[in-house]
């Protein structure tokens, strides 16, 4: 397994032309990977979230992708949401100031917003910013260090409380603990419900149609009957339904259609047309066992 993230801020320079980025996004990859350490510099942090999403597949799995997002989810079943988002925001916390101590990124927590905000919701999403200033940006983190509400650059986590996650994997990233992160299997279960659920919550989701085409592409030996089980118990938590007619819904596609051939300029390997991607989808959703319709 190779982290594609510099590790260190001398290191940036080389590794933005070793891996053909520009010294701006190497900027960012390191200050995410920071934010990675700070969640392996904790042991509550680091035993209950789990790294997923198009970041965790770009940075551990498949490197092709990057988005902007760190996202994670939680393992244990969370009753008391807001009293949970305190203890996230406590944690984080404490986690930046150990990493601020070992690589010198001045960073504060500016916000924790709870998504949906209304009373009785199950599966809630925590939307966290970080503000940040590198060892090399001095004005900037003096001007923090006043007010690091209005700073321009940031990291937003987003961790999702309650969402089934079927299969992990521990990973050492040079962290105190260990980083726990979504297999590729659980990564494609979670983006075919995310598919299906486009219509139900009014959402496009190309990136997702895309990633998973490249993981088809790629990995042959991707296991299909857990993909099929993940998916299966993950809709279910949503109550989802799941069929290969409904993958075929024409609404779907017009949905992962939006933006899709937008996202070519940010892929740095692979990129995979519209059409094929469909078909590729429509070939694996045959394969699963999953009802018919």
């Amino acid at each position: 397994m190779s982290m594609l993230y510099p590790s260190s801020l001398q290191g940036i320079s080389q590794w933005a032309r070793d891996h053909n980025m520009s010294v701006s996004v190497a900027r960012l990859r390191f200050a995410q990977y920071v934010m990675l350490r700070a969640v392996t510099s904790s042991r509550a942090l680091s035993t209950l979230l789990v790294f997923k999403g198009g970041n965790a597949l770009d940075f551990v799995w498949q490197p092709n992708r990057s988005t902007l997002d760190l996202d994670f989810s939680t393992v244990l079943e969370v009753t008391d949401v807001d009293a949970e988002g305190k203890r996230l925001a406590e944690l984080f916390t404490r986690a930046l100031a150990v990493v601020e101590r070992e690589f010198g990124v001045f960073s504060r927590l500016v916000r924790v917003e709870r998504q949906p905000p209304g009373p009785d919701k199950t599966f809630v999403t925590y939307q966290i910013r970080v503000a940040y200033a590198l060892p090399d940006q001095l004005p900037l983190r003096r001007r923090m260090e006043a007010d690091p509400r209005w700073a321009p650059q940031g990291i937003d986590l987003e961790i999702s409380i309650n969402e089934p996650i079927c299969a992990d994997q521990q990973f050492d990233i040079a962290g105190t603990n260990p980083l726990r992160v979504c297999t590729v299997e659980d990564i494609v279960a979670e983006k075919l419900r995310a598919l299906l659920q486009q219509t139900i919550r009014n959402r496009t989701r190309p990136q997702d149609l895309l990633d998973i085409a490249v993981v088809l592409r790629t990995r042959p030996t991707l296991d299909r009957a857990l993909v099929a089980d993940f998916l299966v118990r993950k809709a279910a938590a949503r109550n989802v339904p799941v069929t290969r007619t409904a993958f075929r819904d024409p609404q779907l596609m017009d949905r992962a259609y939006q933006g899709y051939g937008e996202l070519e300029a940010t892929t740095r390997s692979l990129f995979i047309p519209f059409e094929e991607a469909r078909a590729l989808l429509y070939d694996f959703v045959d394969s699963l066992d999953i009802a018919p319709e």
